[in-house]
């Protein structure tokens, strides 16, 4: 037990020798940065409004693997340390009983922008074996906030905690940041009438009728994606352009969704349920908000002309879910589709 809490100390202060800067585009929010060190990878996976995702490896072999994802808070209430401390265990949790630890012992994690905590778990099934490609040994979580409404999810496995690469994934860990960017991607509106929005590549056009519905200039836009708001009574609107091949249906498309770590702990959806709403394909669920109220979300999906159509609508209210529900379906009602 020593031996792993003074390993954990020393890689935390570890620096790489040299690294170079990458930068990768989240669409809708901005760039995403890192320092990633001499002879590591780092790539991407496909990502949404919800969630941007990073994985990196060390170029001569998998004796470290680290798995980076940003996540937008689904509650629209500003997010603290506390709050992701309190995350952080319920996502470790079910592990604690199979490890050497036994025990949550977090310990402070500074980014270069932000803050949180981060636990070291041991498999004890594990302990005392041959190392075993792609089943590690040790477990590093971490927890934390670049603002008051990404929180950063970082896995960093490996066997062997005095190992220079387990430093490295750890100051790589501590360089990411999320640089906000201005909108550029969203069709222009006039003052106090509809908005409209298309891709080049698409043969579709979203409007959105509601005048009180304005561009939100603290997001940007990436070139297939949109987002709204109105604050009173508050109504969140956002949506993507993609081509129709990438979506597989509304059953795989919630089961991807839902097992993002925005949603884990208390924060899992209730009152899932699964409709029709004129000719969108529709998830409808509801997220618990720390101190009271509810955050109701409508997910909406449609195919048509070769495009898929993603639509994300969400409201935070002490009053009723069910009424809140019923008017994100009727905002839903009004919106089009047509076809260039």
């Amino acid at each position: 037990m020593r031996l792993f809490a003074t390993a954990f100390v020393l890689v935390i202060g570890f620096a790489p020798a040299a690294v170079h800067a990458e930068a990768f585009d989240w669409p809708g929010h901005g760039t995403v940065s890192v320092a990633v060190p001499t002879g590591w990878s780092v790539r991407t996976q496909p990502t949404n409004e919800v969630g941007f995702y990073l994985i990196a490896e060390p170029q001569a072999g998998p004796v470290v693997s680290a798995q980076f994802s940003l996540i937008v808070s689904p509650s629209e209430q500003p997010l603290g340390v506390e709050q992701v401390k309190g995350r952080l265990e319920d996502m470790t949790r079910q592990f604690l009983d199979g490890s050497v630890e036994k025990a949550f012992d977090p310990k402070q994690l500074r980014l270069s922008r932000g803050s949180g905590w981060v636990v070291e778990l041991t498999d004890a099934s594990l302990v005392g074996k041959p190392a075993e490609a792609g089943n590690y040994k040790i477990t590093r979580s971490a927890l934390a906030l670049l603002d008051d409404r990404v929180m950063l999810i970082a896995t960093i496995l490996f066997d062997d905690p005095s190992l220079p690469e387990v430093g490295r994934a750890m100051s790589l860990l501590s360089s990411l940041r999320l640089e906000r960017g201005t909108t550029d991607g969203q069709a222009p509106s006039t003052p106090g009438g509809p908005f409209t929005f298309t891709v080049p590549q698409s043969r579709v056009v979203v409007n959105v009728s509601d005048p009180s519905l304005r561009p939100d200039d603290a997001a940007s836009a990436g070139r297939s994606y949109f987002k709204l708001a109105r604050r009173d009574p508050q109504l969140i609107l956002s949506g993507w352009l993609e081509p129709a091949s990438s979506y597989k249906g509304l059953k795989e498309f919630w089961q991807a969704e839902s097992r993002s770590p925005a949603y884990a702990g208390a924060l899992a959806p209730t009152r899932v349920e699964m409709l029709r709403n004129g000719p969108w394909e529709v998830v409808a669920f509801d997220v618990p908000v720390p101190g009271g109220g509810t955050s109701v979300h409508v997910r909406a999906e449609r195919v048509q002309a070769g495009t898929w159509i993603d639509l994300h609508l969400s409201t935070t209210s002490a009053r009723p879910p069910a009424t809140l529900r019923a008017e994100l379906l009727a905002a839903l009602r009004q919106i089009q589709v047509v076809e260039k």
